[in-house]
């Protein structure tokens, strides 16, 4: 985003901005939208035969049209299938081609059809008694899972992962609404990634956001770098987009090269919960968090008796997504947060287990644990299954 020069007023755009907003966001969820990528897909893989069918014809008539002796002949084309609408189809794609789309196989005949693979679902949680304490000794046989509230059948695994690399993602808020907390709020993420980074196994990177959104470190596991990037991070702080920040780091921790070991994907969110400008909302944000399998953990700073909206804001995105939100009055009161923040992080169970056949769309998680005692359960809400 450029940002005005001195002196020259930016109320009309501002005012324009504004106006429009709404129309971009809609948009915006439009083209988000699975069935409109589907769809896209599959309107410009048709357009894409078709131009190919109409030069195969006509480079058949050039050869066969006017050769002597020859009579016009009736072609046979074998049809292709685009999730059920039928196209024709003259010659297989290139193989190149055929490649580069992934998600189309090419049957024995001359006919296409778009597959999608449903990935299973993979869950993270943590288990504690009545008094915060983990519990560590679980078996498959003490866990129960409802998807959509029918029992999960079968796990394809399940595991209790103490030492799983942590893929981190530390956003801070610098707008304005913050500006008096900011030092404080530095400090509490250097205090993390000092009590928490491992550079052996662990990566993060470093984002802040205001009016604008910027990455001043790339994923990496130097601590250095990262320390670097959180001390001299800063945006312009006329607005504050939280809610375009965090689906950003979404993206961002999701992007990464698959990895062959599970991993925590994990974003660590230090902010007051105000958004003045963001094109998406919080349920983008939970969507992309739960679809990505991301735990949002939210830290904010304020005295304890206030209750400012955005904490409802932070709480909200931490339960969605299977993390936690704390409350702090000054960066040294997280010291005891972050020790519980690292054993949550370093002590998981992870179930995976494939998605109940056609159901896309939305699915409601619930687990349920065999325990002698009263315990409580940590972990993401849902997923989002799409249509093979």
């Amino acid at each position: 985003m450029e940002r005005p020069t001195a002196g020259v007023s930016v109320a009309g755009p501002r005012a324009c901005a504004r106006a429009i907003l709404p129309t971009i966001k809609l948009a915006r969820r439009i083209a988000d939208n699975s069935f409109v990528q589907r769809s896209a897909l599959i309107i410009g893989l048709t357009f894409a035969l078709s131009a190919a069918t109409l030069a195969g014809i006509g480079g058949w008539a050039e050869e066969s049209g006017d050769a002597p002796g020859k009579g016009p002949s009736q072609a046979t084309v074998a049809g292709g299938e685009y999730s059920g609408v039928h196209v024709a189809a003259m010659s297989p794609l290139p193989a190149s081609i055929l490649a580069k789309l992934g998600n189309v196989s090419h049957a024995t005949s001359p006919s296409y059809t778009i597959r999608r693979v449903v990935p299973e679902v993979q869950l993270q949680f943590t288990v504690a008694d009545e008094q915060g304490r983990l519990v560590r000794n679980l078996s498959a046989e003490d866990i129960r899972i409802l998807d959509n509230q029918a029992p999960v059948e079968r796990f394809s695994t399940f595991a209790r992962n103490e030492e799983l690399p942590l893929r981190l993602g530390i956003v801070l808020d610098t707008s304005d609404s913050v500006k008096p907390s900011l030092p404080e709020e530095k400090a509490a993420a250097l205090n993390f990634l000092n009590r928490v980074m491992r550079e052996s196994n662990d990566r993060a990177f470093v984002m802040t956001f205001g009016a604008d959104i910027h990455i001043w470190q790339p994923s990496t596991s130097n601590h250095a770098q990262l320390i670097e990037a959180v001390e001299q991070g800063k945006e312009p702080g006329f607005g504050s987009r939280l809610f375009d920040a965090l689906h950003s780091a979404c993206e961002e921790l999701a992007s990464a090269p698959e990895e062959a070991s599970p991993v925590h994907r994990i974003l660590i969110v230090l902010s007051d919960g105000d958004d003045t400008q963001s094109f998406h909302e919080l349920g983008d944000v939970i969507a992309a968090a739960q679809r990505n399998g991301i735990q949002i953990y939210a830290l904010t700073l304020h005295p304890k008796r206030a209750h400012p909206r955005g904490d409802q804001v932070l709480q909200r995105l931490a339960e969605e997504s299977g993390g936690r939100w704390f409350v702090a009055q000054s960066s040294k009161e997280l010291d005891a947060t972050f020790i519980a923040i690292e054993q949550e992080l370093r002590t998981q169970y992870y179930v995976s287990f494939p998605p109940p056949q056609g159901t896309p769309g939305f699915h409601n998680l619930r687990i349920e644990v065999r325990a002698p005692q009263k315990v409580k359960v940590q972990a993401r809400r849902g997923y989002y299954a799409f249509a093979q």
